[in-house]
């Protein structure tokens, strides 16, 4: 792991991502952490690591918890020369709030400058790992240019408190130090569990209570919010209904019950066999014309016309879109009644296509 650093607010989520993502799996993997978090208790880390993953407790790191004092001091961290240092080589270093030890009004040791630049060269003889360090801050702004320059990969939690999840929080990553909206990789949204707070105390004392000072950070609790959603529900529903009932035809299936309905059955019946009804006209229904019969169809030029013929040898041209049909089949509405072949005074027998 390269030099990393969680930031984020007081309460956002930061120590609790740092022991949740870093010291558990660091101890689970059996490495040596040495922290300042408040409240830190190794041996309830061991525990859970022990029931949670199911594994051997003597494969499990530990925790060594340091004081303020002690980040202060110049063997604090390796540093290449021959002395005993509080962290040993192979440990990953845990520093809640880093600020007040190498912030940008701080003067920095020449021992933890080189530790900043060369903490990878410090490794464990048995495991074969380099330290590694972790850095809590609020502002990644608030480190010295020195080391915040050597951060390789950076992390900012907020809790979403604006949707009312005080149970949620949010974890941005970028690589580098630079926290812009370009270059963040990644964004996860993540709960809090409550194995996790009892292995740690980011309060002090662990007796911390956070309280909500003005209400209307909570967006859920603007009634203009819920009205709009109401409206928008209302007006997706009706928008649904509307686009179902008109392709369904459901608003039209009573004004399609017409007599326009008979009268195309009347058509069926009329054109399903009209050899057959020829031999029955007195039977047959009174919209069929007893003036006009259908000759056959007259065609001039381009236009085309239909001529019918009446009993006194009258000629009459309707046109061609009044008529459906072809041949015997031919039918149309003349003067609302239907006109074929067989209809009207029996006098001429039909001439069909007939062309000039």
């Amino acid at each position: 792991m390269p030099i990393n650093a969680y930031t984020g607010l007081m309460g956002s989520g930061k120590s609790y991502e740092c022991v949740s993502s870093v010291i558990i799996p660091a101890i689970k993997s059996g490495r040596r952490v040495v922290t300042n978090v408040d409240g830190i208790d190794s041996d309830a880390i061991r525990a859970y690591c022990q029931e949670k993953f199911d594994s051997d407790i003597d494969k499990l790191g530990h925790v060594v918890h340091c004081k303020n004092e002690d980040v202060h001091e110049r063997d604090f961290l390796p540093n290449g020369e021959d002395v005993d240092t509080f962290c040993k080589p192979g440990d990953i270093i845990c520093i809640d709030e880093a600020w007040r030890f190498w912030g940008t009004d701080c003067k920095l040791l020449p021992q933890h400058k080189i530790f900043f630049r060369e903490h990878r060269h410090f490794v464990d003889p048995n495991t074969k790992v380099s330290c590694d360090l972790v850095l809590m801050v609020q502002d990644i702004s608030d480190l010295h240019r020195v080391l915040k320059v050597v951060v390789e990969v950076s992390f900012r939690t907020t809790k979403i408190k604006t949707l009312g999840w005080d149970r949620t929080y949010r974890v941005e990553m970028w690589e580098g130090y630079k926290q812009t909206a370009r270059g963040r990789v990644a964004v996860e949204n993540k709960r809090y569990s409550k194995e996790i707070f009892p292995l740690y105390s980011s309060y002090q004392g662990g007796t911390g209570k956070e309280l909500r000072v003005d209400d209307r950070q909570n967006i859920l609790k603007n009634p203009k919010i819920w009205i709009i959603a109401i409206l928008t529900i209302v007006i997706f529903c009706v928008s649904i209904y509307s686009v179902l009932s008109f392709f369904n035809g459901s608003k039209f299936k009573d004004k399609n019950k017409s007599p326009a309905g008979d009268a195309a059955n009347t058509q069926k019946m009329v054109t399903g066999n009209p050899s057959a009804k020829a031999g029955a006209g007195s039977s047959l229904s009174p919209t069929v014309s007893d003036t006009w019969r259908l000759l056959g169809t007259y065609q001039v030029g381009n236009s085309a016309f239909v001529a019918l013929a009446n009993d006194t040898g009258r000629i009459r041209l309707e046109h061609p879109s009044a008529f459906q049909n072809s041949g015997l089949t031919m039918v149309g509405d003349v003067d609302g009644q239907r006109v074929l072949t067989w209809t009207g005074p029996a006098a001429i027998p039909p001439t069909m296509g007939g062309q000039k």
